[in-house]
Parts: structure tokens; sequence; C-alpha cells
């Protein structure tokens, strides 16, 4: 409402994706029993520690559930306030987007995964509504799951990109789901050593 208002180039609320908001508690510190309660793998409920330092320096730390396997939706639908609550906040899961896909491209994306989580230990997996981010301070590669074959957009500019096949495309300027500026498609097994080659590097510039 306040962009609506007052700014020259406003971001208007129905641009925004409200299913994939977000209920986010701030306290210093969080017990044991709270971090087990948000443990459901499909959840929009985050805990934020905020610790300020002596000399204004304000330092945030996601606390995360020790264990988060079970789906919201197993006490869902004996609770009508969870169930409003899942209903009105998705949470979107990998399992989501290969749904309908052929098992070619669940076997590329599996294979995919397996070799970009080799590249670092500060990797983060990120399911949203329309593709699956790879993050590390930034989202690095995001996945667009077609039925017969891989998008993956990188977060590089394409004239950064040593790209001596000439696989990668410029969608700067395309109308895309993510923010990566360079396409790849990955259509069979024989790609994928090449698309980490290019993967890899999106990964270091992020």
């Amino acid at each position: 409402m306040y962009n609506e208002s007052f700014s020259s180039q406003p971001l208007k609320r129905g641009d925004v994706d409200w299913s994939q908001s977000r209920i986010i508690f701030i306290s210093p510190e969080f017990t044991r029993y709270q971090q087990y309660a948000i443990g459901f793998r499909d959840f929009g409920i985050q805990l934020w520690e905020v610790h300020k330092y002596s000399n204004g320096l304000l330092v945030f730390n996601e606390a995360k559930s020790p264990f988060t396997k079970e789906t919201i939706t197993t006490i869902a639908k004996s609770n009508p306030i969870a169930k409003k609550v899942t209903e009105e906040i998705k949470v979107y899961a990998e399992e989501d987007h290969l749904n309908g896909v052929d098992d070619n491209v669940k076997e590329l994306y599996f294979e995919l995964k397996s070799a970009i989580l080799t590249l670092g230990n500060d990797i983060e997996i990120r399911p949203k509504k329309h593709y699956v981010a790879f993050r590390r301070k930034q989202a690095f590669v995001s996945f667009l799951f077609l039925k017969s074959k891989l998008k993956a957009y990188l977060n590089i500019e394409i004239g950064q990109v040593d790209d001596p096949l000439e696989k990668a495309r410029d969608v700067k300027d395309v109308g895309h789901y993510s923010s990566g500026k360079t396409e790849i498609i990955i259509k069979e097994k024989g790609d994928i050593s090449y698309a980490l080659s290019l993967i890899k590097q999106a990964y270091e510039r992020s």
C-alpha cells in the first residue's frame, strides 16, 4: 500500500504471490520446544533469533527444528486452525515440481542436485512456486521443470560465462521465472557434465 501511494514505479499488491507468504517470529532466543513445534517440511512459519552487540551490530540467525521430516497435513486433517493456515500459506517442496514430469527428467535433476551439493557445504535448496532454487548468499541457479527437459537459469551475466560450446542463452531481457540471467537446457545425461561446469561458475560468483 505504501509503494502504491508514494513510489513512482510502485510494486502493486496484485504483483505479489501472497500464497508464498511467511509468518516470521523474531526473538532473542527460542526454546527447544518452540523449535520442535515448527518441525514440518511444508510449514510457513520461521523463527529468527536476533542479537544486538555493544557496537550496534545486529546478527540474525534462523532457528530451525532438528527434525523437518513430517508434513503439516498430518495434523491439519484433524485441526481446523492448522488446516486454515496450510490452505492460506503454501510452502512448496521439490516433490511439487517432480509430479507430472518424465522419469528421465527426475533422474537428470537428482544427478545434478547431487553434483551441485558437492560444490560446497553452504548451499541451501529453496523450492518456490514455479522453480527450485539453489542458494549460497543468493540464488545461483534455479531449475524449471518441463515434462521432458530441465531449464536451468544461472544468476550470472552471459558475458561472464565461459561457454565454449555456446549452449547458454541470454534471457536477461526475456520474461521467465526466477532471477537468473542465463539459461541452459538439460535434456539427457550427456548434458549434465557441461551444465555443471556452467553452474559452478555461477556458484563461484554468488
